[in-house]
């Protein structure tokens, strides 16, 4: 029989949306903030000729951090949500390192998606347990 969480007690699937949540946030400052600086240092930011508002640095970090919540929830297990996520981020590098013309933009954009994932995915994965072959005992 599962038991039903109490309203003082959240779900684990609201603790995972809230700490989710508040990584998401986080990186999103961290990321803007980054761009911003980078502009202010005369990076041009250009992805084909069109710059990348600061903004966009925010909105794709939030909509990286949601698609990490719900890989978070469908994979359940610390190990397995790391390592996918961390092959995930590895395959986010691809366009931020082939589409900009100038390596300044290219360096920005690497540490911009590295910054968020070392924030969200860390954050996710340690709010992550299962229950070990029934025994009542959490491991990660």
């Amino acid at each position: 029989m599962t038991a039903v969480p109490s309203p003082q007690q959240p779900s684990a699937l609201r603790r995972l949306v809230r700490r989710g949540v508040v990584a998401g946030a986080v990186a999103a400052v961290g990321t803007s903030a980054m761009a911003a600086v980078a502009r202010a240092a005369g990076v041009d930011l250009e992805v084909d000729g069109t710059p990348v508002p600061v903004a966009a640095f925010a909105l794709w970090t939030v909509v990286g951090a949601a698609l990490g919540m719900l890989l978070a929830h469908v994979l359940r297990t610390p190990r397995r949500f790391v390592t996918v996520a961390v092959a995930a981020t590895g395959v986010s590098l691809v366009p931020p390192l082939a589409l900009p013309d100038d390596a300044a933009t290219k360096a920005v954009l690497v540490a911009a998606h590295l910054l968020a994932a070392l924030i969200v995915v860390p954050t996710l994965g340690q709010g992550l347990t299962t229950r070990a072959h029934g025994d009542g005992a959490a491991r990660r």
